[in-house]
């Protein structure tokens, strides 16, 4: 793919509703040659000052700060062939899991806190049409352009 365009070429691309029909779309139809994947690429963790923890138990009635946690991704949509387009994206989950120190990976079965963040947005073509291709795309399968 060659040519790219980002949210300030194309300002839905930042519309994560319009990203998420776009996936759920792409997701479903890979028996028919669309490719969707969603790479685990590490983890995310901020970890609280000791003494900024000792000041909101002093102020609060919370006693321990727990440790935010995203679950950072790598994804992409596929539609292939001629006209063909790829969206690419990070995205970023908030987990309720600790993060474990020796193996730098959630402890038990990882818990998903919020839905998809997407960050990144990229639209790419093989040529200057692309970004045409891609909306006539959606309005023909009923996603909003």
């Amino acid at each position: 793919m060659g040519i790219s365009w980002t949210s300030s070429d194309y300002p839905k691309l930042a519309d994560p509703h319009f990203i998420d029909a776009i996936g759920q779309f792409v997701h479903a139809r890979q028996a028919d040659g669309y490719q969707f994947s969603i790479a685990l690429m590490g983890y995310q963790a901020l970890y609280f000052d000791p003494a900024f923890e000792e000041m909101v138990k002093e102020e609060t009635k919370i006693d321990r700060l727990q440790t935010v946690v995203h679950e950072i991704r790598r994804g992409s949509f596929i539609k292939p062939g001629a006209g063909g387009w790829e969206i690419s994206f990070r995205a970023d989950i908030l987990i309720r899991n600790e993060l474990d120190p020796a193996t730098r990976k959630p402890v038990g079965e990882v818990d998903y806190a919020s839905d998809l963040e997407y960050r990144d947005q990229v639209l790419y073509a093989n040529d200057e049409t692309g970004i045409e291709n891609f909306k006539s795309w959606c309005r023909e399968v009923g996603i909003e352009a």
